[in-house]
């Protein structure tokens, strides 16, 4: 299932505590009998609640009152989807801060994005200095699929612009900032966890088969 964006009053979503798309439970905090501008969902799965403000409302036919738009308070990682468990602590810093400043300066998370893929890139032995040529050339070694060259394109110029300001406008940092964390998270799943999940596959399997299909890949190979 795709990432879901958590949103004030929607019912389900990625919990941004536990990562999970879940069924929400909305609690508004009310004084005295007299409703207070805050309200927590409570994820179904891992049972702990983000905390919201509410900025904006909106009553129904019924005249029930009900939150429109709101800003989450709680926890502090802005509503870009959790890093994958296996992005390098360094990468993930940089993802992670992205997502705490996402919702207030897209630019300033843009930026941090593309300084996130440099150190990715590096990370998969690449020098990390032109983005452009590392992920072409990770392209070309068969570790990432073609078409994450054009995607790849979005972070490098998004990043160039969040530094030099004019050719891209804040409503173009609005709408492609959630994907410039799912592309950081698909490439460090294509490059590294697919790869190392393959391993553990081929390590299982008998040592002579292995030996067999090893002394056949040589030879092909012409070794």
């Amino acid at each position: 299932m795709s990432y879901v964006t958590p949103e004030i009053s929607k019912k389900s979503f990625n919990c941004p505590l536990c990562g999970v798309h879940a069924h929400m439970l909305w609690y508004q905090f009310s004084r005295q009998q007299s409703a207070r501008p805050y309200t927590e969902a409570k994820c179904s799965h891992c049972d702990e609640s983000s905390l919201w403000r509410i900025d904006e409302t909106q009553e129904t036919v019924y005249g029930e009152i009900i939150p429109l738009r709101g800003t989450m308070l709680f926890p502090d990682t802005g509503v870009a989807p959790l890093p994958d468990k296996d992005m390098p602590d360094d990468v993930k810093s940089e993802y992670q801060e992205a997502a705490r400043i996402s919702g207030k300066s897209p630019r300033g998370a843009a930026a941090l994005l593309r300084l996130g893929l440099q150190k990715l890139c590096r990370h998969l032995g690449k020098d990390g200095k032109n983005i452009n040529s590392d992920i072409r050339s990770l392209s070309e070694d068969n570790i990432l699929p073609p078409m994450v060259i054009k995607v790849a394109d979005t972070v490098r110029i998004t990043g160039n612009n969040a530094v030099h300001p004019g050719e891209m406008s804040e409503e173009d940092f609005d709408h492609v900032s959630l994907s410039l964390f799912d592309l950081l998270n698909f490439i460090v799943r294509k490059a590294i966890t697919e790869p190392r999940e393959l391993e553990s596959i081929y390590q299982r399997i008998p040592e002579n088969p292995r030996a067999a299909a090893e002394k056949e890949d040589a030879k092909r190979r012409g070794e």
